[in-house]
């Protein structure tokens, strides 16, 4: 009597997070002066400077990941800086625009599979200095890449997939005006959003791997 109870407010409990607070789109307060903000909710796993289309993350042995991997496009500019944030289960699933601009592309990448985020989450849950060091999901997994080409820099905004995922939801279109801050899309469940901003280095950012964002309202640029 007392396991099933326990399993039926187990199960109402999950019911409760998956309708009402997983999908919670709470306000956000866009600083209109920055020019970069935040393009999802989660932590910074990894910041680093990109050299020769090449980022510098050690993963399961690969001493770095050629960028086009990641943003899946040989023909990307090859300098710039890779901003990597994951989401936890209990954070903000939109995405919002980084920059204000046009959308100049949108691409769909699917895979067989998807690869599991669960080590991530522990690394992050611990604080370990390491957050992404077994995570083949950075260049494997499902994703979906938005680039906003703004008046003076170009974002390119990469949904990944977790191995629950329901779906990846992008909500402009190719053409599209958009402005710093505004809805982009949302990934179900487990995630991780990737931001790689050409011609800017790290040292041009006011966050840190480490750092918690909030999307549409954190700055990254000033």
């Amino acid at each position: 009597m007392l396991a099933a109870g326990f399993a039926g407010f187990a199960y109402a409990a999950f019911e409760a997070y998956r309708r009402w607070y997983f999908p919670r789109d709470p306000h956000r307060s866009v600083p209109q002066n920055a020019r970069v903000v935040a393009p999802s909710d989660g932590r910074v796993v990894y910041l680093e400077h990109v050299e020769d289309g090449v980022v510098p993350i050690a993963i399961k042995g690969r001493r770095q990941i050629p960028l086009h991997e990641i943003v899946k496009n040989e023909s990307r500019p090859v300098s710039g800086t890779l901003v990597g944030i994951f989401l936890s289960p209990y954070d903000v699933h939109y995405q919002r625009c980084p920059i204000a601009g046009a959308v100049g592309e949108i691409s769909y990448h699917p895979v067989p599979f998807n690869e599991s985020m669960g080590d991530m989450f522990v690394r992050n849950l611990f604080r370990l200095d390491n957050r992404y060091a077994n995570s083949s999901h950075v260049w494997w997994n499902e994703r979906n890449i938005v680039r906003i080409d703004g008046k003076d820099l170009s974002a390119f905004v990469v949904q990944i997939a977790d191995q629950q995922v329901n779906r990846i939801d992008c909500y402009v279109d190719e053409g599209d005006e958009v402005a710093i801050g505004q809805k982009l899309g949302m990934i179900r469940w487990g995630s991780q959003v990737d931001l790689f901003i050409a011609d800017l280095s790290p040292q041009d950012f006011v966050v840190r791997a480490g750092d918690k964002l909030r999307a549409g309202e954190t700055i990254l640029v000033a």
